[in-house]
């Protein structure tokens, strides 16, 4: 049967006797595939692990008694690492990069407890945050993408 002769609206696979269902977007080794077979969205399915990892420890960014040295820490392992799992893989857009920057800031702000009415530059969040060594995300990224 050749593609011109077909049909049916759409093409059905089949495995054995059961059809396989077709889905619009599916994720594959931490990509995102489009139903067009394009990696799509790269960075919002990270984003969003990240995010319920950072939720997940909500009770500790809140307590007082806890040094912001330490908290820095825990964010740096257990928020960023999410983050940058397979980033080496990643295609880099500028837009990426400012999506994931944006999610950087809001959850060091948070974790400082600082909102944006504060008038202190986003680096020196960061400074405060992870200490002399905390590299901005789009430094992270372009360290870890392979050449």
């Amino acid at each position: 049967m050749l593609l011109q002769d077909w049909v049916a609206p759409t093409p059905e696979l089949m495995m054995g006797s059961e059809v396989v269902e077709r889905v619009d977007r599916f994720t594959y080794l931490t990509s995102l595939i489009s139903h067009c077979v394009l990696v799509c969205d790269e960075i919002s399915a990270p984003i969003h692990k990240a995010r319920l990892a950072f939720a997940n420890w909500r009770h500790l960014w809140r307590r007082r008694d806890i040094r912001l040295s330490n908290k820095g820490s825990v964010y740096f392992s257990a928020v960023r690492s999410v983050l940058f799992y397979s980033s080496e893989t990643w295609p880099v857009r500028v837009e990426d990069i400012r999506i994931s920057l944006a999610f950087d800031h809001r959850c060091l702000r948070s974790i400082a407890s600082m909102s944006c009415d504060h008038r202190v530059s986003n680096a020196v969040v960061r400074k405060r945050v992870l200490g002399k060594d905390g590299k901005s995300i789009d430094g992270v990224v372009k360290l870890h993408q392979l050449r």
